[in-house]
């Protein structure tokens, strides 16, 4: 009897190891993949909780800018354009004359040493299938990476990964549930492999789920469907999953960037192809495709000041130039001249049940309406 209770006690161990074995695994994510079957209702969503334009960067920037970073920002362009003393000068034609070329800036050469990024690596995708001179290698290895977006702002403090731009989007991705992107993938037969599934992007309309630090995002949360004033972020486009990494065709993709005055600006990624390892958590990978110059420069001025934009030296009326000297995408039809320049975005994501509102709320609100019809009639 003791022998069979001792046994019946070890079983019992084991049992509960095992099962504590198998808990942390998935809790670890190393089993994300275990459970080949189609999400509930077909469909799952992925919230924002990262995304930044990539910028490769190697130890010191020694292999991007071996010429050091940007050092000309909108404060020393402007001390370098009008030397203190000499003639008398307005307003007009020194403080205002830099705020027009910020804002409209003219495409002349500038009169400025313009610092692009070098090197061999950056993050991205190939965009057109060719390996080009101007091509990177990724990473991992991978040739004809299309990133000239790196090139110009490759150098620039701000946009590198201790920069002003990524503390700011990073700080009001938190706090502005305005920039709430996020993903619904749908006709999903499983997670690890599934030759034919739909991509839609949406804007949210509610804050992420946080954990105890404030600083990651849970997954679990809802996001109601912005219809009223987020259709314009509404673009879908057919995809694969192969070996649990999502792949899909070209589609717009408009990536929300509030970060002051309620302006509601964002970046515009034309044909953006989606990139992301999935798990029922999850997903994180890379956006890419080609950035519209005018969105981009609109976007940076409407959410910053000048005063802003000197924490990462950017001289928008220099990176304007660049931009249109190096734009590889999307030619005027009028004039010929590219619109767009290939770049990609880091991102990470967060799974979230996206609710449609169309049918929910005419379901929820269907009692209310009748009785503040009732109530209209009596009186």
């Amino acid at each position: 009897m003791k022998k069979a209770q001792v046994m019946s006690r070890r079983s019992l161990t084991v049992s509960h190891i095992v099962k504590a074995g198998v808990a942390l695994a998935m809790w670890s994510g190393s089993a994300a993949y275990a459970d080949d079957t189609a999400p509930a209702g077909r469909a799952i969503g992925y919230a924002f909780s990262y995304i930044q334009l990539s910028v490769n960067e190697s130890e010191g920037a020694k292999a991007e800018c071996p010429e050091g970073l940007v050092e000309l920002g909108p404060r020393e362009q402007f001390k370098a354009a009008f030397p203190e003393g000499g003639a008398k000068r307005t307003v007009i034609d020194t403080q205002l004359r830099q705020e027009a070329d910020i804002w409209f800036p003219k495409t002349e050469p500038d009169q400025f040493p313009y610092r692009f990024a070098g090197g061999k690596t950056s993050r991205g995708l190939d965009l057109d299938g060719k390996v080009k001179p101007t091509d990177f290698t990724s990473p991992e290895g991978k040739p004809g990476i299309d990133n000239q977006l790196f090139r110009v702002i490759g150098c620039y403090n701000g946009f590198r990964e201790a920069g002003s731009v990524r503390n700011f989007y990073k700080l009001n991705l938190i706090k502005a549930n305005i920039n709430r992107a996020m993903i619904e993938l749908t006709d999903v037969d499983s997670l690890v492999n599934d030759d034919d599934v739909t991509i839609t992007s949406y804007r949210g309309r509610e804050y992420l789920v946080a954990d105890a630090t404030g600083n990651e995002f849970l997954p679990g949360g809802t996001q109601r469907v912005d219809m009223e004033w987020g259709k314009q972020y509404i673009h879908s486009a057919k995809g694969k999953i192969v070996n649990g990494v999502l792949m899909t065709q070209p589609m717009d993709f408009l990536s929300p960037h509030e970060t002051a005055y309620q302006t509601a600006p964002y970046d515009l990624m034309r044909d953006a192809r989606f990139e992301l390892k999935l798990t029922p958590e999850g997903a994180q990978g890379l956006i890419g495709g080609y950035v519209d110059i005018e969105t981009l420069h609109a976007s940076r001025n409407r959410t910053s000041s000048t005063h802003h934009l000197s924490y990462g030296q950017e001289a928008w009326g220099s990176i304007y130039r660049a931009l249109i000297k190096l734009a590889d995408g999307f030619p005027d039809p009028k004039t010929g001249k590219n619109t767009a320049i290939s770049g990609s975005y880091d991102v990470k994501m967060v799974q979230v049940r996206v609710v449609h509102p169309d049918k929910e709320v005419a379901e929820v609100d269907a009692p209310v309406a009748k009785q503040f019809a009732d109530t209209s009639a009596a009186k």
